[in-house]
């Protein structure tokens, strides 16, 4: 056994390819990938001859080439929990409708003073849902929603979150009418799925986030609230983990980037309030 370092993040289960091989020779004598490993090589587009290390099993000596470099980019080998643990969260994207234009006539103070008041009140909302705000970018916020292992809980919890945010913005609305030519309005995206969870960003001052592509489609679906002219859409993925029986329009959307169509629920205010009356969790409201 030759115990060469080598970089591979997800700590040798095939959830990552960056202990990724060229194999030189002898091809042909391999054995075949397993699932995990063609899964994984199939999504990176991998071409004949590359394998991940820590799934290959040879019989008999080959020839390899580490493809990334340990150490590269910065990344030294460690254990996974270095680079975050996949888990199952439900992830929220909120986005403020007309951002542009409601800084366009205003005073940059005037912008901080009002920004700064509504994403306290969604701040708020998602510490009340028992969620984790993850980050904002000047008009919009992601947060995370089944930390602490409970996935049901964090699909419940994001539901109510958005409820929540969209009463709270009636109230800003009704506070800010005299400073505000047009109401403010949001789009959020809810989706459930595996991703990876830990603090990352520049070394010096990391955040707790999650990447990965539940965190993609979420983002994705929110883009979508526009366009579908609703405040919410959430994933049926979110709906069924919850364990929403109620019956609301599932559609089949196709978001950007994807080839294949996503089932989601398009809810206004009303179907949103619905899905929580038939809601059996103990979350608090």
């Amino acid at each position: 056994m030759i115990r060469r370092p080598h970089t591979s993040i997800c700590g040798g289960r095939g959830r990552c390819t960056t202990c990724r091989v060229r194999v030189s020779q002898p091809i042909g004598q391999l054995p075949l990938p397993a699932d995990v490993e063609e899964q994984a090589l199939a999504r990176l587009g991998a071409p004949d001859g590359i394998r991940l290390a820590c799934q290959l099993r040879p019989r008999k000596g080959v020839f390899v080439e580490p493809l990334v470099a340990a150490g590269a980019g910065g990344i030294a080998p460690a254990p996974r929990e270095t680079f975050g643990e996949e888990k199952c969260v439900t992830v929220m994207f909120l986005d403020v409708r007309g951002s542009t234009k409601l800084a366009e006539h205003r005073l940059p103070y005037d912008v901080v003073f009002l920004m700064s008041h509504f994403f306290a009140e969604m701040a708020t909302a998602v510490e009340k849902a028992r969620g984790h705000y993850s980050n904002f970018t000047g008009d919009g916020l992601m947060a995370l929603f089944g930390m602490d292992g409970d996935c049901a809980d964090g699909a419940v919890g994001a539901l109510k979150c958005a409820a929540d945010m969209l009463d709270r913005l009636d109230r800003i609305n009704q506070r800010m009418a005299g400073e505000l030519e047009t109401p403010l309005a949001i789009g959020i995206g809810i989706h459930t799925g595996d991703a990876i969870v830990g603090r990352m960003g520049p070394p010096k001052t990391p955040i707790l986030t999650a990447l990965g592509d539940t965190v993609n489609t979420t983002a994705r679906l929110e883009s979508m609230t526009k366009e579908l002219g609703a405040p919410v859409v959430v994933s049926l993925a979110s709906l069924t983990t919850a364990g929403i029986e109620v019956q609301v329009r599932i559609e089949e959307i196709q978001l950007r980037g994807r080839s294949t169509a996503l089932q989601a629920a398009v809810l206004d205010r009303d179907a949103l309030a619905l899905c929580l009356i038939h809601e059996q969790s103990d979350l608090p409201a």
